[in-house]
């Protein structure tokens, strides 16, 4: 018997990541293009029309026929029509895009949408370092804090598809502005941004220059193994923060296991367990039961590998419905 396949895309700023897999999570081709963010919509549209493509030529070359195509994509996302709600800040054009319908004109293959953050916890808890679990918290920690919810082994979107903005949660009162609008958002305490902004303070606060230019997290975790002090008080401001932030999810939704994801979880096991021993002292005692905080384990597939999973699921439930 043939197997099933089909086509994932994982929409970035920087790059559009495409592969071709089946519903094991197991990848068969892969590739990238640069992401043209700046264009209009009709020219993104065009860009994942071309990476599907050349996943379609790969499959028919080798007697294979993708029958669904799964994408994910930052902001908003009405699931139910595969339309994007909002706006997203890294795609200026990319408001209110029909791509579902707009990818399936173009390709003639059913196309299904989701937020990118919520593609990257169902590939996680499927596939990943949650495998197995049936309730599971995501956090992406890069330029932004991306967050995605499992439940009882479904994915948690909310009322309006707005749910999961776990970057968001206020955890400190009246704390730095942010992005959103809010204040005292985890992602102004925890992300890349924030963590280089609070070495440059401790630097400050030090009267010396905040420097050097072009600075990176990286850069600050290989000057915290070194024993630089600005580099230390940084990595202990930020791991407090997330682990605060870490300690009200485990209260609210009660997981059994936590996936850290995105260039900040690169820094290691020393991370880790700094942001999970705040957590665990900070969350009430029932909530710590069968907890662990993990690093993802799918790196840069997990998008994509998302984004296939999601697309059988969603033709699986049509076809439920027309039996």
């Amino acid at each position: 018997m043939k197997q099933k396949v089909g086509i994932g895309i994982d929409l970035g700023g920087t790059y559009i990541k495409y592969a071709l897999g089946n519903q094991d999570g197991e990848i068969l081709k892969e590739g990238k293009r640069p992401t043209d963010a700046q264009a209009d919509s009709g020219r993104i549209l065009e860009q994942i029309s071309e990476s599907i493509m050349d996943m379609v030529q790969f499959a028919h070359e080798n007697k294979l026929s993708p029958s669904v195509v799964g994408i994910g994509t930052p902001g908003c996302v009405d699931v139910s029509k595969g339309m994007l709600k909002g706006s997203t800040p890294n795609f200026k054009s990319w408001k209110k895009v029909d791509i579902g319908l707009e990818i399936e004109k173009r390709v003639r293959i059913p196309a299904f949408i989701d937020n990118d953050a919520n593609l990257m916890a169902l590939a996680e808890a499927r596939f990943g370092a949650a495998r197995g679990h049936q309730n599971v918290i995501c956090l992406t920690i890069g330029t932004g804090i991306g967050g995605g919810v499992i439940i009882n082994g479904n994915l948690y979107r909310g009322s309006h598809y707005a749910g999961a903005e776990l970057g968001h949660m206020s955890i400190k009162v009246n704390g730095l502005k942010c992005r959103c609008g809010g204040q005292g958002c985890l992602e102004r305490y925890t992300s890349a941004p924030a963590m280089i902004a609070h070495y440059k303070k401790f630097q400050r606060g030090a009267g010396q220059n905040p420097g050097p230019e072009g600075i990176t997290v990286k850069d600050i975790f290989n000057m915290f193994k070194s024993g630089d002090p600005y580099a230390a008080k940084t990595v202990e401001v930020s791991t407090y923060y997330l682990g605060r932030g870490i300690a009200n999810l485990m209260n609210i939704f009660n997981p059994t296991r936590i996936v850290i994801g995105g260039g900040v979880a690169d820094a290691g096991k020393v991370y880790l367990d700094k942001v999970s021993e705040t957590a665990f002292a900070f969350a009430m005692e029932n909530a710590k039961e069968n907890v662990k905080i993990v690093k993802a384990k799918l790196g840069n597939k997990a998008g994509y590998i998302g984004a296939i999973a999601l697309a059988f699921d969603q033709m699986n439930k049509s076809s439920e419905k027309v039996e």
